[in-house]
């Protein structure tokens, strides 16, 4: 009897946490994640699509805030800026992985690409670190009049661990579906002035 009681409790617990989950997935927006394959690479990257409520004038400022990364970007312990002017800057990054048992490090250049008056694409590729490869790329764009913000992130990290290539594709795509919601979150709590 106390087992079927456990088991009735436990099958009860998952049914509320998965209506409360998908409550809260109603309210969110939906980010749409893929693999994109790279070529030469076994390792594909991970892109996210969301679209935020808020204009690219309020989205944009956050994304090349890249010394406050460490304070919304998911696993990030640190985000140094060492150099910058206006929107290209050299950053020091450590992202803690595997929970918390590998910590990556890297020195990215990171600069917005020229695209259009509205279209605006940040791009960070590695200088160095001990990873074999990271790059990232920022793609906002206006929607809704301009009233709302496309984002749509891509990111690809091939961390030199002798693992299989499938497991950080996946990872690369659950990243950035991951960062679009931080962004989200962020864009959300920082105060931004009425024109």
């Amino acid at each position: 009897m106390n087992r079927t009681f456990l088991i009735g409790a436990l099958v009860g617990a998952w049914i509320a946490s998965a209506v409360t989950t998908d409550a809260r997935a109603e309210e969110a927006q939906p980010v749409l994640t893929v693999q994109i394959p790279e070529e030469g690479s076994n390792i594909a990257w991970g892109q996210a699509v969301i679209e935020l409520d808020q204009p690219i004038e309020e989205v944009f400022p956050i994304v090349v805030d890249y010394a406050n990364y460490v304070q919304f970007m998911p696993n990030f312990t640190k985000s140094r800026v060492l150099a910058q002017r206006g929107n290209r800057a050299r950053i020091y990054i450590e992202v803690s992985v595997a929970k918390g048992a590998i910590t990556l490090w890297g020195q990215l250049n990171i600069a917005e690409r020229p695209e259009s008056e509205q279209v605006r694409i940040v791009e960070a590729k590695l200088l160095e670190g001990n990873v074999d490869a990271f790059s990232a790329v920022w793609h906002l764009t206006p929607i809704d009049g301009g009233t709302r913000t496309r984002v749509n992130f891509r990111i690809r990290v091939d961390p030199d661990i002798p693992l299989p290539s499938s497991i950080f594709s996946r990872e690369n795509e659950r990243a950035a579906g991951r960062t679009v919601r931080a962004l989200q979150a962020r864009v959300a709590e920082v105060p931004h002035s009425s024109t």
